[in-house]
């Protein structure tokens, strides 16, 4: 009679850690899908959240005037924070992106590009939302580029 009863008690315990294991492979099904919904909705409000900051600079660009453009040009009250292009290529002694001009077009001028500008305004410590007021771009804009450059 005994053995009768742990026969049973045996297969009632198999049956029981079978149901166990089935459930919490379920759970770990359900659970990946909302992982990857939740990221999905970071990602689109990210997104959102660019289109908006794009719409709003467009805008601003529409309503600037030819001097405001070139107020923006001059870059003389930035300076060069790292130059990584001469650590790649010792040999070369110019700085980067500049280019030789013919000597009639001396009033010519090297333009920086907006990402550049940001990571020059980090690098002197100033806060995401000081740098997108001074050079009139998003905030997110100028958040991504500096996240971009911290992976690089």
């Amino acid at each position: 009679m005994v053995s009768f009863i742990l026969i049973i008690s045996f297969l009632l315990h198999i049956i029981a850690l079978t149901a166990i294991f089935q459930l919490k492979k379920q759970v770990e099904q359900f659970q990946k899908p909302e992982d990857t919904n939740d990221i999905l909705e970071v990602f689109e409000t990210y997104l959102q959240e660019i289109k908006e900051e794009n719409k709003r600079l467009q805008e601003d660009l529409l309503k600037k005037t030819p001097k405001e453009y070139s107020d923006m040009n001059d870059v003389s009250h930035l300076s060069v924070a790292n130059d990584t292009t001469t650590a790649n290529h010792p040999s070369s002694t110019e700085k980067p992106y500049e280019t030789i001009l013919p000597e009639d077009d001396k009033d010519d001028t090297v333009e920086s590009s907006l990402q550049a500008h940001i990571l020059q305004l980090h690098n002197k410590g100033l806060p995401t939302s000081e740098i997108a007021q001074r050079l009139n771009c998003g905030k997110t804009e100028a958040e991504l580029t500096i996240k971009l450059y911290k992976k690089a």
